[in-house]
Order: structure tokens, then C-alpha cells, then sequence
């Protein structure tokens, strides 16, 4: 009391009661949020189900095969076909060789759970609550800080999915590789339309890092989140106590693939394989380390070029190559491990170093061999493609922000002029759009010169402001860009 009398001659009573109070209220948020799950918008769960269940099915010998292989933070200039004279990659080569590369196709964010989500729903972070950075385990400290904040931390159940569509007409839909969407049960690859998932819930640097096969642990890491959720970025040790061996994810990854397609063989399927690597820390397999002249980097690089090497092997094995569309890109720009190439930026940035990312279509007889498109496009625009070559509906209930690229994958053609928007780690609006070569920035976010800046993506790396040069596209993109921002603030999830 004594203590009490103290404070409240020095803040006054009012202020001090006030304090109190909050911190309890803050204390109890944070004991209730821990264990409470982000809320559905219950109408739009409930439309989402109606669509689902009034899918048409497929017919099964017209319906592609899709395969999509997504890597973990690997750069627009890792691969020797992008110009890197460290690192080879002679089956990713190929494959674009022998298909479609495109080499303005971007990620919907600079960081991993929202692009992740934009992939498989079609739309932008704001719409499926992960415009806030990166999901954490629940059990860590940012995992609660996140739910206090009133931030998600698992993918919201309203939102719909690739694979809730494709297994709802009667595909057979897998998941192997790396979740990032939410680790509670009720928000797993299996509640969001997978028949079968094998992999582990989030990056490979947080922890517990347990390896799953369908909603069971079979092989348990046993270490406690640290201050941040994370482990020890340890190259030398990759097992936890009783965890798993890091050295062979890859290679059991690439396996688990190999047998879902030959499980499959008869149907129609989607395949999801989102690898672990290169995102740090690196774990090279026992085969590969020490062999590549991009080091440990380039020994990880080199596993995920074999393992691509092995899905198309098996495909062309089975006699599937030319019903199976198989997409090849990844969730972001390169960490510091790896390289963006010639591009500004990197993971975390909205400059095209973080967002730029490979894209291949690799798919005989439907894509003509050796082509290369400059078509802006965004992963967001998987979502509807893929339903317009299976012959279904989109969802009408929701804004699907991506589009059908089949006149520029499928035809060799252009789109009209879109917008791209880019959306900045820790901000629920845009900060950049892009249309046609020009891409606009509000901000740079350099220090002393933060500036709006306009740029020519085809001629230059964002590194000259045309601003004055071309101030009727400046003041036209930022037109466009404050209108993207009135329309998310005034409706954030996109629903119609």
C-alpha cells in the first residue's frame, strides 16, 4: 500500500487506476487470446460451403494434372538459367527449356505466410488476415503478442483454397513441404482441403520443428520455442533433441511427391510441394555438401534442382508429362543467402529483389518449348487459372484479385494492362502498383530520401526516378494506388 500511496501522489489516482486497469485487461487478453482462435466471417463460411458443395465435378479425362513446386525464399538470380555462374541447376534449366519461363512474374509479398496464402486463395494479404508479417508458433511469445495485437496467426477458416476447390470436383489433392498457415488443429493442410499432408508447420529456424504425416507427429523435435519462437540457427547440428534430421528433408520430400503421383495416377490430382530450402538455416544433403562452387547455399540449391529433376522423371515415367501442368517458382526473393540477380532488394523489400521470383510452366504439348513471356503476373493468378483449366466457377461471394493467364501461358498472347499491387511487411495497404513496365513506389524507404519513385522494370532496376520524365504515368499510378488503398481500408477482406 505504501508502494501504491507512492505512485498515486506522483501520477495521481485516476492515472494510476487507469493503468491497472489496463494492465489486467491486457493480462487477461493475453491469457484468453492464447488459447483463441481467429474468428470466420460466419456468413461468408457459410457461402463457402454452399460453393464447394455445388461444385460441378470434373470430368476425369479432361481435367489437367497440376503440380505445384514452391521453393523457400529462393532468389530471382540462384538459378544458372537467370545468369548465376556459382550455382547450377541443369534440371530447372531444362524444364524451362522446355516450357515457359517467365521472367516478370512476382510474389504477392516479400515475406513467406502471405505470399503462401495469396498462392492458394487468389487474393492479396489484406483479404485472408496475413498482411501482418509471418505466422509463429502459437506457443512462442510472438505467436501470443500476435493474437493480443488483435493480428492473425493461422489462415481464417472462411478463406477458400486451391485445393478445397479442386478436391471438392473431385481431384485428388496432396501436400508435401512446408505449411506456414497456422499450427492449431482445425487449421492444418488437411482443413483446408488436402487428402494427405507430409511436412512440418513452419520455417525451418523456428521451433518445435515437428514433422508431421497427416494431422500425427511421427518424429517429434522436443525443443520449446525460444524468445521468439526460434532456434539456433546451428548448420553443424541440424537435430534438435530427438528432432529431425534436416540433412535428408529434401530428399524425403522428393519421395513422399514421387509416391502420391504414382498413388494418383488414375485421377486427376493436385500436388502442392513446398519445400523447406534454401531458407536458413541450410542443411545440405550428405551427397550434395561441399560440391557446389555457391557453397553451402548452392549445396542446398542443387538437392531442390535434383528433386524437381526427379517429380518430372516421374511424370514423363507414368506417361503423365502431357496432363500434368507443373508450375515451378517460389514464396519470395532471395535472403541473404542467395541472390537476387541484377534486381534491387531483397526478402522483406517490395523493390522486385523481394518480389521478382522464377516462374516456370512446364507442360508438353499444351505450352510450345523455349518460349519467354515479360507479362507482369503474380502467384495470385494461379488460383483462377487453374480453376479455368479444371472448368470451374470462381467463388462470387469475394474479391479474386488474380486473373486467368491462359491467352499469355497457353497462347503466347498479352493480357490487357492490370494493376500489380505490392503490399509492405506490417502494413495492411499497398505501397507500391505496378502497370505495365512501369511500377510506381509512395515510398522508398530510404533514410533522409523518402520519396515516391517511379521506374521502368524492363529497362532498369529501380534504381532512377522518371518522376519528372513521365509525370502523367506518376500522377496516374499514384492515382490508382490511392484508389487500391481506399478500397482495401474500406473493406480489407474482399467481400462482395
Amino acid at each position: 500500500m505504501r508502494i501504491l500511496g507512492r505512485l498515486a501522489s506522483t501520477l495521481g489516482w485516476t492515472v494510476l487506476v487507469a493503468l491497472v486497469l489496463g494492465a489486467t485487461g491486457l493480462a487477461l487478453r493475453w491469457a484468453w487470446v492464447s488459447v483463441a482462435p481467429t474468428a470466420p466471417d460466419a456468413p461468408h463460411l457459410e457461402q463457402k460451403r454452399r460453393y464447394l458443395s455445388e461444385l460441378p465435378a470434373v470430368d476425369p479425362k479432361r481435367a489437367p494434372n497440376v503440380v505445384v513446386v514452391l521453393f523457400d525464399d529462393l532468389g530471382y538470380g540462384d538459378l544458372s538459367m537467370h545468369g548465376n555462374r556459382l550455382i547450377e541447376t541443369p534440371r530447372i534449366d531444362r524444364a524451362a527449356a522446355e516450357g515457359l519461363r517467365m521472367d516478370h512474374f512476382h510474389s504477392a509479398s516479400p515475406v513467406c505466410t502471405p505470399s503462401r496464402a495469396a498462392l492458394l486463395t487468389g487474393r492479396y494479404p489484406p483479404r485472408t488476415r496475413t498482411d501482418r508479417h509471418v505466422f509463429f508458433p502459437d506457443a512462442s511469445p510472438v505467436g501470443r503478442a500476435r493474437r493480443v495485437l488483435g493480428w492473425a496467426n493461422e489462415l481464417p477458416a472462411d478463406e477458400i483454397t486451391l485445393a478445397e476447390v479442386l478436391g471438392s470436383a473431385g481431384y485428388a489433392t496432396g501436400m508435401v513441404g512446408k505449411w506456414h498457415l497456422g499450427d492449431r488443429a482445425g487449421f492444418r493442410p488437411r482443413d483446408f482441403g488436402f487428402d494427405s499432408w507430409f511436412g512440418v508447420l513452419f520455417s525451418n529456424d523456428m521451433v518445435p520443428l515437428d514433422l508431421y504425416r497427416d494431422d500425427e507427429v511421427i518424429e517429434a523435435d522436443g525443443r520449446a520455442p525460444g524468445r521468439f519462437g526460434q532456434g539456433e540457427r546451428d548448420e553443424q547440428a541440424p537435430l534438435g533433441p530427438g528432432g529431425i534430421d534436416q540433412t535428408r528433408l529434401t530428399e524425403r520430400y522428393t519421395e513422399e511427391a514421387i509416391a502420391f503421383i504414382e498413388a494418383n495416377r488414375e485421377r486427376p490430382f493436385f500436388l502442392y510441394l513446398a519445400h523447406t530450402f534454401p531458407h536458413v538455416p541450410h542443411y545440405p544433403s550428405s551427397e550434395q555438401a561441399g560440391r557446389s562452387r555457391g557453397g553451402r547455399y548452392g549445396d542446398v540449391v542443387a538437392d531442390l534442382d535434383r528433386s524437381t529433376g526427379a517429380v518430372l522423371d516421374t511424370l514423363a515415367r507414368l506417361g503423365l508429362a502431357e496432363r500434368t501442368a507443373i508450375f515451378i517458382t517460389s514464396d519470395n526473393g532471395a535472403d541473404y543467402g542467395g541472390s537476387p540477380g541484377a534486381l534491387r532488394g531483397r526478402k522483406g523489400e517490395i523493390l522486385d529483389g523481394g518480389q521478382r521470383v522464377p516462374m516456370i510452366l512446364h507442360w508438353p504439348g499444351r505450352v510450345a518449348a523455349g518460349r519467354t513471356s515479360e507479362q507482369p503476373a503474380m502467384n495470385v493468378d494461379l488460383f483462377p487459372t487453374v480453376l479455368a483449366w479444371a472448368g470451374l466457377p470462381l467463388p462470387g461471394d469475394r474479391v479474386i484479385d488474380g486473373v486467368d493467364l491462359s491467352p499469355v501461358l497457353l497462347e503466347g498472347g498479352a493480357l490487357p494492362d492490370r494493376a500489380l499491387y505490392y503490399y509492405p511487411v506490417l502494413d495492411t495497404l499497398p505501397g507500391a502498383v505496378r502497370v505495365g513496365a512501369f511500377k510506381y513506389l509512395a515510398q522508398t524507404g530510404d533514410v533522409g530520401r523518402d520519396r515516391a519513385h517511379l521506374t521502368r522494370t524492363d529497362l532498369d532496376n529501380e534504381a532512377h526516378d522518371l518522376g519528372m520524365l513521365h509525370p502523367e504515368v506518376a500522377g496516374r499510378l499514384a492515382a490508382r494506388l490511392d484508389e487500391m488503398r481506399d478500397r482495401v481500408a474500406d473493406n480489407p477482406r474482399g467481400w462482395r
